[in-house]
């Protein structure tokens, strides 16, 4: 499971980082994004295409017939991935890369858990894989765009964590994920390797989605 993650870096240092080219939209500095909320995620139908766009956190099928995300569709399971009605259709022609500089998970008992910040060893932004869709009212009075993050089985060292981790895709796997074959797409549908990552215990302020800040790091 991903439930809130940190997207902190700039548009210039995602457009950098992605090779992006094209005007990039604005957007702020977020260290504690919940679902439901509105952040840049990276698209390209074809490799000379990438951007950015802003989209909702909770994936909503275009055929839904209410602009509501539920609980499930924040998340999608890459072993069900290619089955599921809600994720079917954007695993073969909508995937997207969520940009994160980390993510959080939590241990201890209810009422005192202690948040746990996951961030990439070599200190680069983390290229989740994600799903997106749009959805539009049969009026044409609303449209939203939203997205989903992909999850997997934790490997052995972030499992004494949580027993789901986000699939985290290399640099050198980001165009086959956006642009190339389902089939091709599906074989990087797995955890990291268990020198990826570095863990760090932060702020319990981090447990209320209401709190915003750098100093939600410390």
């Amino acid at each position: 499971m991903c439930g809130r993650f940190v997207q902190k870096s700039s548009a210039n240092q995602m457009q950098s980082f992605f090779s992006i080219k094209g005007p990039v939209p604005n957007f702020g500095q977020r260290e504690n994004v919940a679902p439901t909320q509105e952040v840049a995620v990276v698209l390209a139908e074809d490799p000379a295409s990438r951007r950015l766009a802003l989209k909702k956190w909770g994936l909503i099928p275009s055929w839904s017939k209410e602009g509501k995300a539920s609980f499930a569709t924040f998340n999608a399971r890459a072993e069900s991935v290619r089955e599921k009605p809600t994720f079917a259709q954007p695993f073969a022609k909508r995937r997207c890369i969520v940009p994160a500089d980390g993510f959080y998970e939590w241990t201890g008992p209810k009422g005192a858990k202690i948040p746990h910040l996951f961030e990439r060893q070599d200190g680069a932004m983390l290229a989740l894989a994600g799903l997106y869709d749009s959805w539009r009212a049969k009026d044409g009075s609303e449209t939203i765009a939203s997205f989903t993050i992909v999850v997997t089985a934790a490997n052995r060292w972030m499992s004494s964590f949580h027993d789901r981790m986000p699939v985290i895709l290399e640099e050198a796997e980001l165009e086959t994920w956006l642009s190339g074959p389902p089939e091709a797409a599906a074989l990087l549908l797995k955890a990291p390797g268990e020198e990826v990552l570095t863990e760090r215990i932060v702020s319990t302020r981090v447990n209320s989605v209401k709190n915003e800040g750098p100093d939600l790091l410390d």
